[in-house]
């Protein structure tokens, strides 16, 4: 497994631990946490879920990947990550310098937070899924003002709070392929159309217009069950 280690960036410092729990676990894809204790060269930690939705096995196999490359690495000891931390830009809070980084995966974004404590660290790792959570850094997880659909045979125009505006139009092109450059046009993502279509019918309150609850092709999202096991324990 490919993982790329980057530096703190403080424009997502909230995705360390500011975020509500309903953020994390819903639009942002937060999977879970990693508590550890980093106590000389003695590394224990612990697989906390928060949404057992995304906690699949394919997850938990990326998860053991990277922390056995954690343990290889910056954890192996105190002066491994005491080394390490100068690297990523340590954050000052309170007197005391706290090490914050992020490593990505193709699927996957860990943000790994250590606190030093009288003896070693306490250590946080949150886990997100990178389908939800980049859509969301980028702003594509709020719904637009308006965007193009088709409904019913016919291209529609879709307004927020409103309900579908038919657009009638002669046309010998496919309307469906019309949609899609009207919005690309836009800068508008299928989730985020269908969102709208949903929202339309049934009403912006409803769950069913939440852009996230769909994939990048526009269709409700499959979640594969969670198997009870140990996982990264």
């Amino acid at each position: 497994m490919a993982f790329e280690r980057k530096p703190f960036d403080f424009e997502e410092e909230h995705l360390y631990a500011a975020l509500s729990p309903e953020d994390r676990n819903m639009g942002y894809g937060a999977v879970g946490h990693v508590r550890a204790e980093l106590q000389w060269y003695d590394f224990q930690h612990m697989w906390c879920p928060e949404r057992k939705i995304l906690d699949t096995s394919a997850f938990r196999r990326e998860l053991k990947d990277l922390l056995r490359a954690l343990q290889r690495g910056v954890f192996k000891s105190e002066p491994a990550l005491s080394e390490f931390s100068p690297t990523v830009r340590p954050v000052q809070i309170f007197g005391d310098f706290d090490i914050r980084f992020k490593v990505e995966s193709e699927n996957y974004s860990y943000f790994v937070h250590c606190r030093p404590m009288e003896r070693g660290y306490d250590i946080t790792i949150r886990a997100y899924d990178n389908s939800f959570l980049l859509p969301e850094l980028a702003g594509l997880h709020k719904l637009p003002e308006k965007c193009y659909s088709v409904h019913e045979g016919e291209l529609v125009l879709l307004q927020r709070g409103q309900h579908p505006y038919m657009l009638r139009i002669d046309t010998d092109g496919d309307l469906r392929d019309m949609a899609n450059g009207l919005n690309a046009d836009l800068g508008v993502t299928k989730a985020q159309e269908a969102a709208m279509r949903m929202g339309c019918l049934y009403g912006f309150n409803e769950s069913c217009a939440w852009p996230w609850q769909y994939d990048k092709n526009g269709e409700p999202r499959k979640f594969e069950t969670p198997k009870q096991d140990k996982g990264a324990r």
